[in-house]
């Protein structure tokens, strides 16, 4: 069957699909979403099965996003990806710490994590991560790791201003790095990491 979505609760991951033809509208939930690569919204056009559950109510299963069929990736994941290639690019073109890749690696797993651990604490009404700490963490290199999880995990991805106030931490986290690209921030560079290793040794 094909309809659009109607009705959809981004947090707590399921809506309802109107048909095309008809009165009905029929449940479903994220799981039954085949596409799970882009977030659902309001009048998304779908097609979809029909089945019945349980208690005999009618659920929608096995639904696509025929909208999205031929949009690839989201422009975030894809911003993601170019970003850490010119991270690599300037390794081997400009001698740019490998240290910095490292960094951003490390941290946008660890907000990945921490944005994970939110969404749990907001399903079960448990203590939440502040977002400050998800702007800090975001702010400091782990911002690629919260733009995955706003789109594999459906968290934080519609929220205003979160939004707004991620994306000025990504833009002053790119300047600070190509700022590192200059000579002035080679030798900022340099001299930190030799103050590092001094510490360490």
């Amino acid at each position: 069957m094909n309809g659009k979505i109607i009705e959809w609760n981004d947090l707590k991951g399921y809506g309802f699909i109107a048909p095309n033809f008809g009165n009905e509208r029929f449940f479903f939930h994220i799981k039954a979403l085949k596409n799970r690569n882009i977030r659902p919204k309001l009048n998304d056009v779908v097609s979809f099965e029909v089945t019945q559950d349980k208690q005999k109510r009618i659920n929608a299963i096995n639904v696509v996003l025929t909208d999205a069929k031929s949009n690839g990736l989201p422009l975030s994941i894809l911003f993601c990806c170019s970003y850490l290639v010119f991270v690599v690019g300037s390794i081997f073109v400009l001698g740019t710490p490998i240290l910095l890749l490292t960094v951003y690696v490390l941290l946008s797993i660890f907000t990945f994590v921490i944005y994970a651990w939110d969404k749990s604490a907001a399903k079960k009404g448990e203590w939440r991560t502040s977002e400050n700490t998800l702007h800090f963490f975001a702010l400091i290199g782990g911002w690629p790791g919260a733009l995955i999880a706003q789109n594999q995990l459906r968290h934080k991805s519609q929220k205003q201003p979160f939004k707004a106030i991620l994306w000025m931490t990504i833009c002053l986290n790119c300047s600070a790095f190509i700022w590192l690209l200059t000579p002035e921030g080679t030798v900022y560079t340099k001299t930190f990491l030799n103050g590092v290793m001094s510490m360490v040794h």
